[in-house]
């Protein structure tokens, strides 16, 4: 037990709660007393009423007790943290706190004739409550403090798997898509130089975008853009762009804002499989950033395409998934991904954030 925890009991506030405590229990003797005296007067019987000897007896019970509680709060201390020889010593401590609750007691005579065993059996019962009662307390805040450790604990590993997934997802970089990507730059390598350099400069700007993303759980919005634009381009000059047409609405004054990382890639890589590839005339892709015009205070990130709609696999895929269990790690019910149909056919893909 850490050396500033032994005596927490010793707090003003703990002293101050344990003398009302044992002035509200030696009240009782006080209020009883005053009964039995109204009835003595009431009755003509002036030598039942003895008020005074016993306010001087509630007043010496509430300072036997409340140094009763001093003395097992400051003993108990020292007590050792192992079991059983804690409650070794704390049957000692509560024996202890007895005798010398005696010896108080023949000076304040609060309770009982001094030596007898009537007031050391009261005496031990007085002492047992004390100690016990701090025992308890005592067990029941470590019980707290390692639950919220293990509820830390938890949490941090939680963090961890996320982000260990986010890696995973992260460091998938679309092997199909690289690979595709370099066939196709090879055979235009052969048959148009001009565009094989264009492509070759779309995918370095890309892989320049991506890589450095790999590691990190959040980007700047203005990056995420960047290396959605380079992603979409790369396929826009892979499919044709007579098959894959890109559009852009993004707000002013967002660069800066903090997305996840590969949010929008997600949702790209999933409308460029589920929506434009399939299709043989291809469709539009739209990507949209700004606040969102329904719900002040949140972000919203829309990828819109109109291709195939949706479909047996939209929405199912894995990084759709760990998209959203991303989202709910890091912003709980505050943060959200939803698809929607889009008019006159396709899917819009939402996220919302919270912002700003």
């Amino acid at each position: 037990m850490p050396p500033a925890s032994r005596f927490a009991a010793l707090h003003w506030r703990s002293l101050f709660a344990a003398g009302a405590i044992c002035v509200a229990l030696a009240t009782t003797l006080l209020l009883s007393a005053t009964v039995r005296c109204a009835l003595s007067l009431r009755y003509g019987n002036e030598e039942g009423c003895q008020i005074d000897a016993t306010l001087r007896g509630a007043l010496g019970l509430s300072l036997l007790l409340w140094l009763l509680w001093l003395g097992a709060a400051v003993t108990q201390g020292l007590l050792p943290s192992r079991q059983p020889a804690r409650n070794w010593v704390l049957a000692l401590q509560i024996v202890g706190l007895a005798l010398l609750g005696g010896l108080l007691n023949r000076r304040l005579r609060a309770v009982g004739a001094p030596d007898s065993a009537y007031t050391l059996q009261i005496l031990l019962t007085f002492a047992s409550c004390i100690c016990l009662g701090l025992e308890y307390r005592q067990r029941a805040r470590r019980g707290e403090a390692h639950a919220e450790r293990l509820r830390r604990a938890e949490q941090d590993q939680a963090r961890q798997l996320d982000a260990a997934r986010t890696a995973l997802l992260q460091a998938q970089v679309e092997p199909h898509f690289l690979f595709n990507t370099l066939a196709h730059l090879r055979r235009l390598a052969s048959t148009d130089a001009v565009s094989a350099h264009a492509m070759l400069t779309d995918l370095r700007r890309y892989l320049a975008a991506a890589l450095p993303e790999l590691r990190q759980a959040q980007t700047p919005l203005a990056r995420e853009l960047e290396l959605v634009r380079a992603f979409l381009a790369l396929h826009q000059r892979r499919i044709g762009p007579e098959r894959l047409r890109l559009h852009y609405d993004i707000a002013p004054g967002l660069d800066d804002v903090v997305v996840p990382s590969t949010c929008l890639l997600t949702l790209a890589e999933n409308a460029i499989k589920h929506g434009i590839a399939p299709q043989v005339d291809g469709g539009d892709i739209h990507v949209r950033a700004g606040p969102d015009p329904d719900e002040p205070g949140l972000l919203r990130l829309e990828l819109a395409d109109t291709g195939a709609g949706m479909g047996s696999g939209s929405g199912s895929g894995t990084g759709l998934a760990t998209l959203r269990a991303r989202l709910a790690a890091a912003h709980g019910g505050a943060a959200r991904l939803s698809l929607h149909l889009n008019q006159p056919r396709g899917l819009v893909a939402r996220v919302q954030l919270p912002w700003p």
